[in-house]
């Protein structure tokens, strides 16, 4: 240890440039892995819905109306017919139809023509308000059959549930916060937040959780929208296969059968696995918000991976420049084994350095407000990592610590290992 430490003091001149690039990577590095992380963990928690068999089918014009009369009533009339196509095939067992503004979180800005997924609309209980996620379905279009949704409590079979008109439909975990149990909230009422109108609904049915949104938040409640039209920034068919039924295969089928599927007006412009496309803020998962999301992280990734590209080739060079120490120590009887051990001690002891020291800059950058652990709002407490704020900046600041060390092993081994190749004579050439 102690020749280790004589080296890099030795060599302080230029090791105290690897440590400044060191801390700056660490730290952009905490910067972008923590959103990531936190997204693609929420991504990968159960989403208490059969998601493997559910394909989405999006509705294109084929023929734009000349004004907007009759709109919606010819989108649902033709819409309805492309149902009926779909749920003759053998190999499906449900069809739902839906516009984007059901099954999103949230609400839809008229104004811009965009979704919001982050916004929860007001409920009160008991004089507790609550933020709560809306899904909206219609009735009749088999909203819980194709999705798999299955009852707790109020209804015995998924069919029934989507044919709910009145009151509404909550989900196991918000029913058992509010009144300990399924059953005990049935016929119970919620309101929904109104300055001027005392807007009630009858809890008809309790559900199953389902998982739909960038945090641990499965208190929602499901309500008939009243029916399908044309408002919605995208017009889809979901579809759920039969069991068995090779998802590939039928979206490669279908895709060159689409055009069978056309009416006056509508087709079908692609089929899409739903797990393809899926993000957790849109149950419906509707491409526009997976690009947006997939985009951000491509972003993240281009920007870790040019940062780690150069730390790689800063150790590279400074280890090609040690060829003449190399060759020295050899002279010296030191085996190739020992020089690149020590390389990388080296490396080693610099990265963790920079790392603590970043993890004190982190935190401080946390407390003064510029900068926050990726923590997900959410009304209903989390148990996992992310909202534990010690084990999350562990967990995030060990796997920036694992990564940022693997990126300096491969830029200190792979020269180590030429030059320690290389003959004593080349090495001490210019000695």
């Amino acid at each position: 240890m102690k020749q280790l430490l004589k080296n890099l003091w030795s060599q302080r001149a230029q090791n105290v440039w690897l440590f400044a690039e060191l801390v700056v990577v660490c730290f952009v590095a905490c910067t972008q892995i923590d959103p990531i992380m936190v997204k693609l963990y929420y991504r990968s928690l159960p989403k208490g819905f059969d998601n493997d068999r559910l394909v989405v089918a999006n509705i294109a014009f084929i023929k734009l109306y000349e004004t907007m009369n009759g709109r919606d009533d010819n989108f649902r009339k033709e819409s309805k017919h492309i149902k009926q196509k779909l749920l003759a095939l053998d190999e499906v067992e449900q069809v739902n139809r839906a516009h984007d503004n059901m099954g999103v979180i949230g609400l839809k800005d008229v104004e811009k023509g965009v979704i919001l997924p982050d916004y929860k609309e007001k409920f009160s209980y008991q004089g507790d308000t609550l933020l709560l996620n809306s899904i909206y379905y219609a009735a009749g279009e088999h909203f819980f059959e194709t999705y798999g949704i299955q009852p707790v409590s109020g209804c015995s079979s998924a069919k029934e549930l989507s044919v709910l008109t009145d009151g509404c439909i909550i989900s196991r975990s918000l029913a058992e916060h509010l009144f300990g149990s399924a059953e005990a909230a049935i016929g119970k009422n919620i309101y929904e937040w109104s300055l001027y109108l005392d807007v009630h609904y009858t809890i008809r049915a309790v559900v199953e959780d389902v998982h739909v949104s960038d945090s641990y938040d499965t208190w929602h409640i499901y309500r008939d929208c009243g029916g399908i039209d044309m408002s919605g920034v995208q017009n889809l068919i979901v579809i759920r296969l039969k069991p068995d039924v090779n998802v590939q295969r039928f979206i490669e089928e279908q895709n060159y059968n689409a055009p069978r599927y056309a009416s006056e007006h509508f087709t079908i412009g692609s089929f899409t696995a739903y797990n393809d496309i899926a993000t957790s803020k849109n149950l419906f998962s509707i491409p526009i918000q997976s690009y947006s999301f997939n985009l951000s992280v491509a972003t993240a990734l281009f920007f870790l991976i040019n940062l780690c590209l150069g730390v790689i080739g800063t150790f590279w060079m400074q280890t090609k420049r040690r060829t003449e120490e190399s060759g020295i120590m050899r002279a010296f009887g030191a085996t190739r084994g020992r020089i690149m051990g020590m390389f990388l001690a080296e490396g080693f002891i610099l990265t963790t350095v920079s790392m603590f020291i970043t993890c004190v800059l982190y935190l401080n950058y946390v407390k003064t407000g510029l900068g926050e652990l990726c923590i997900a709002y959410s009304p209903q407490p989390d148990p996992t990592w992310v909202a534990n704020k010690p084990l999350h900046f562990l967990i995030i600041s060990g796997i920036v610590y694992l990564i940022i060390l693997i990126v300096v092993s491969i830029g200190i081994a792979i020269p180590a290992w030429n030059i320690c190749r290389t003959k004593v004579v080349e090495a001490l050439r210019d000695e």
